[in-house]
């Protein structure tokens, strides 16, 4: 199955964004930061720009725009609420994720699809545990 000329193009294209933007890493962080602040023009183009190539990233943002709106519909409903009957974490619970911090850790770039290279390459990440 030949590429057309469109699909080739697109392909180049988002192959020689996907080396010049900044990374997940740092786009995650820049996402995190529009929620409390106005990005600059340079960040809103780079973000745009990712989330138009990284899926990850974009379910990422969808994820907080979610959390986010369900948060500010919680707190409309009943803005009186008394959250100290709420349940709270025990002292061991709190602990637990200080014992072993994970890392994101980017990989190689990987061709996740060998039969339709218009999804072009994606970063791939893992969590490791980081050396204390």
């Amino acid at each position: 199955m030949a590429l057309s000329l469109y699909d080739k193009a697109k392909h180049s294209v988002r192959y020689w964004l996907l080396r010049r933007l900044p990374t997940c890493k740092r786009t995650v962080e820049v996402i995190s930061q529009s929620l409390e602040r106005p990005l600059s023009l340079r960040e809103r183009v780079d973000l745009k720009l990712h989330l138009w190539i990284c899926v990850w990233c974009l379910g990422y943002l969808e994820h907080l725009q979610i959390m986010r709106n369900t948060v500010r519909a919680k707190a409309a409903e009943d803005p009186d609420e008394d959250f100290s009957s709420t349940p709270v974490l025990s002292s061991d619970a709190r602990e637990a994720p200080t014992q072993q911090r994970l890392q994101l850790v980017e990989l190689p770039f990987v061709r996740f699809s060998v039969l339709n290279p218009t999804k072009g390459l994606r970063r791939k990440f893992a969590l490791v545990p980081v050396k204390r």
